[in-house]
């Protein structure tokens, strides 16, 4: 497996892993709906501070662009209307 760290990122893992549906139990479902959408709002806040800019973005958050993307995908976002 090759990372962009020496250490394994949730980046790193399939996407088969990354953003499953929530288990049945409410409290976990509830926390992975919040963190779900914390992470989407850091995303758009980064992409705005950026104007757009993907590269930029990612630099803001500290992730390579790639990851950035796959990131967007597994959100379902959307590319930024300039």
């Amino acid at each position: 497996m090759l990372g962009s760290a020496d250490l394994i990122l949730p980046e790193d893992l399939p996407e088969a892993l990354l953003e499953t549906d929530p288990p049945a139990d409410v409290t976990v479902a509830k926390y992975q709906v919040a963190a779900k959408e914390v992470k989407r709002q850091f995303i758009l806040k980064a992409l705005e501070e950026a104007k757009g800019s993907y590269t930029e973005a990612a630099k803001l958050i500290g992730v390579h662009p790639n990851n950035l993307h796959r990131l967007m995908r597994n959100l379902n976002l959307r590319t930024p209307k300039a």
